[in-house]
């Protein structure tokens, strides 16, 4: 289970810092992508206020705008849950300035929102609403998606799930896009994996399917009598890196498998990253999620052949620092050196987290 650091205190001086090294195009992206972790985990509400300045008054072709860290920015405004960011991602999901994966992350982000204590709910759907039918089909399906959550979250009567409260003590502090299916009505795990790979289902149902593929994975490595269905979840999940019919749920997959960190999936997300033909926001969560998988074979924590891994990841993500394309450039960088945190045993934290 990942272990929840105790917050600490975060000086305006230090928040205004990171605030300006993301900003900074002089500095190294690594160091600025640190300093962007900083403000996800501070409680300060300037944290909130640095995070939104960056999405809402920097565009390309600013030097300091950056599609990847931009991105990220408006990630970390719908995980923080402070309603004040509303205003801030609608802003960013209209401007069309920014780069399609910012103004995804911002409709991800207000979704992520809904489930914020206080806030205008109704206002939120009707954002997305109105963006999902845009022609950027990354944004609307990222909308539909979040309106079905919302739809979700204002049924009542909702059954408890077990395995969505592990998920939830495994990944701390993160807000899913999606739920998985309810437990009284979960697909076995072959319907699970004919929902998630076929494009005629519905967006919203491949997503409940991918998390609840997901859950499934963190019940198993908890109960060494469900090595059957690990397997199972771990050739649906492999699959699906590549499953047709949209590249928003090809992303999500391999976010998913970067939470898990699942050695034996490393070789299908170096194939994803390398294909010049998939979208580049899908080959960004597969450089993302093999340093991740590359640093926990490294650290021993897989159960296959860690070292032949932990080479083939680390050569095509040091390839992939020399593509074309800027975002998926961008996070083989930073992949490099998040798998090297994790494979280190001698690093405190990753980035400059506010943590004692």
């Amino acid at each position: 289970m990942s272990a929840v650091a105790k917050p600490r205190a975060v000086s305006e001086e230090e928040l205004r810092t990171w605030g300006a090294r993301i900003r900074d195009p002089s500095a190294p992206l690594v160091e600025r992508a640190h300093a962007m972790w900083g403000l996800r985990h501070a409680r300060e509400p300037l944290a909130t206020s640095l995070l939104a300045a960056y999405v809402t008054e920097v565009f390309p072709p600013e030097p300091a705008s950056n599609a990847l860290l931009q991105h990220e920015a408006a990630y970390c405004l719908g995980q923080r849950g402070d309603l004040s960011a509303v205003t801030d991602l609608e802003a960013a999901l209209r401007d069309s300035r920014h780069e399609p994966i910012v103004r995804h992350e911002a409709a991800e982000g207000l979704a992520a929102l809904a489930s914020a204590p206080g806030v205008d709910v109704e206002h939120i759907k009707r954002v997305l609403t109105e963006f999902r039918d845009i022609d950027i089909v990354a944004v609307a399906e990222t909308c539909e998606v979040g309106l079905g959550r919302i739809a979700w979250l204002q049924r009542p009567n909702k059954t408890p799930d077990p395995a969505a409260v592990l998920a939830e003590a495994e990944f701390p502090n993160t807000i899913d896009p999606s739920p998985a299916f309810d437990p009284d009505a979960t697909p076995s795990m072959a319907e699970l994996r004919r929902i998630l790979l076929s494009p005629s289902s519905s967006l919203f149902a491949r997503y409940q399917a991918l998390f609840s593929l997901r859950n499934a994975a963190v019940v198993s490595t908890n109960d060494s009598t469900s090595s059957k269905h690990f397997s199972e979840v771990v050739e649906a999940l492999s699959e699906a890196l590549a499953a047709p019919g949209s590249a928003l749920l090809r992303h999500e997959v391999a976010f998913i498998l970067g939470q898990l960190s699942i050695a034996q999936t490393g070789d299908a997300l170096i194939e994803r990253l390398n294909d010049q033909q998939e979208a580049p926001m899908v080959r960004h969560e597969a450089a993302m999620a093999l340093g991740e998988v590359a640093g926990s074979a490294e650290a021993g924590e897989g159960d296959c052949d860690a070292n032949s891994l932990s080479v083939r990841a680390r050569q095509a993500l040091l390839a992939g620092c020399k593509d074309p394309e800027p975002v998926v450039r961008d996070s083989c960088a930073l992949a490099l050196d998040m798998a090297d945190y994790v494979a280190s045993n001698d690093r405190f934290q990753f980035a400059e987290v506010p943590t004692y």
